[in-house]
């Protein structure tokens, strides 16, 4: 975002807290660094109570938002990210500017409703601490001028808890096709990939469940899970040990050569407002398997197959699918790369300033 507003000389401070100085396209003195709350947060996030990770969050994101607000008078166009956004926002309001809070999931009522739910079938209290954040997030809604969103899965949970569609704008998000393409797989083995949180709303346990009923022969075929454990985790786990090979922490610029050693990836989130490693996969010339409340664009039969949320076996039944159809899990690959390598930061860097210059011109 902060790379395209620059790319098109809107860009005049961009407030963030850690920043990686091997970052290029941004000039050193627009970017504006608040680092306490970002340490304070991660170190409430390590602390062994159960809702740690969501105190975090509270306290982290709050004491960002109110640092980040002087910068506010600066502003034509304010443009933050959920829950970091109200005292900022309230700043521009008073000077004038139009202003955008961003939203990366569902509406945080629908979200919340799926989680609750969830943590029920596993006997966890839900952390009391995400009450506070839900409460601040509609309270930016309310403020807010426009709310951006990154799917239409996104849009219909918003528009469906009552925010005007008049009030929202869509930009799909995208990925870097120059680090993301299509390798030698050097093994003749069958591998599943998931990458991201190990956690309940990742849905990673319906795929371990899937996998399992799927049934395939272990001397050929492998589910590869990449990614760290949320504390949630501990509630199905351990139920699934020796099912599946996992390796911790990948940075994004190395998944490549997990991606290309894969034969379908899979995204089962309970819900997920875009899921950029989808098409990240799907450009390493993977088919999908997404759940029907992953915010990433696929077309089911064609790129793969996108099945209901909380189903082991429409996943199980899909794995046996490709795993006995190599034909068309090559061709679904291929199908599925050639259509995301539209979506590159670039597009979305253009759909982001249209957004802007239509603000600007009150349209």
């Amino acid at each position: 975002m902060a790379r395209g507003a620059q790319r098109a000389g809107w860009l005049r401070r961009f407030v963030t807290t850690i920043f990686d100085r091997r970052e290029t396209g941004i000039p050193a003195e627009k970017i504006a660094q608040i680092r306490l709350p970002a340490y304070a947060a991660q170190l409430i996030g390590m602390l062994p109570f159960a809702g740690s990770q969501a105190w975090s969050y509270d306290m982290g994101d709050n004491w960002f938002d109110r640092a980040a607000s002087r910068y506010a008078a600066e502003a034509d166009i304010y443009h933050a990210f959920n829950h970091h956004a109200l005292y900022g926002l309230r700043a521009a309001k008073k000077h004038g500017a139009a202003t955008i809070v961003e939203r990366a999931s569902a509406h945080p009522n629908v979200q919340q409703a799926i989680l609750r739910e969830e943590f029920a079938r596993f006997g966890l209290p839900y952390p009391a601490g995400n009450r506070r954040i839900v409460a601040k997030h509609l309270q930016e809604y309310a403020e807010a001028d426009w709310i951006m969103v990154p799917s239409e899965f996104v849009y219909r949970t918003m528009v469906a808890q009552g925010i005007p569609a008049a009030r929202l704008r869509q930009v799909h998000l995208g990925f870097a096709p120059e680090h993301f393409y299509p390798g030698e797989k050097t093994d003749s083995v069958f591998r599943v990939i998931f990458v991201g949180a190990l956690s309940l709303q990742k849905g990673l346990q319906y795929l371990l469940e899937g996998y399992k009923l799927a049934n395939l022969p272990p001397e050929r075929s492998e589910l590869l899970v990449v990614g760290e454990p949320f504390e949630d985790a501990r509630a199905f786990l351990p139920g699934y040990k020796g099912v599946y090979r996992r390796l911790r922490y990948v940075p994004n610029d190395e998944l490549v050569k997990v991606y290309q050693t894969g034969s379908v990836f899979v995204l089962p989130s309970l819900q997920d407002g875009f899921g950029m490693v989808v098409y990240e996969a799907a450009a390493c010339g993977l088919p999908v398997i997404i759940s029907e409340n992953v915010g990433a664009a696929v077309r089911d039969g064609e790129d793969g197959f996108v099945v209901p949320v909380r189903s082991a076996e429409a996943i199980a039944e899909k794995l046996q699918y490709f795993y006995t159809h190599e034909a068309e899990r090559r061709r679904m690959g291929r199908s599925a790369r050639e259509y995301v390598s539209r979506f590159t930061w670039e597009r979305y860097q253009d759909e982001l300033i249209e957004h802007y210059r239509a603000i600007m011109n009150d349209e």
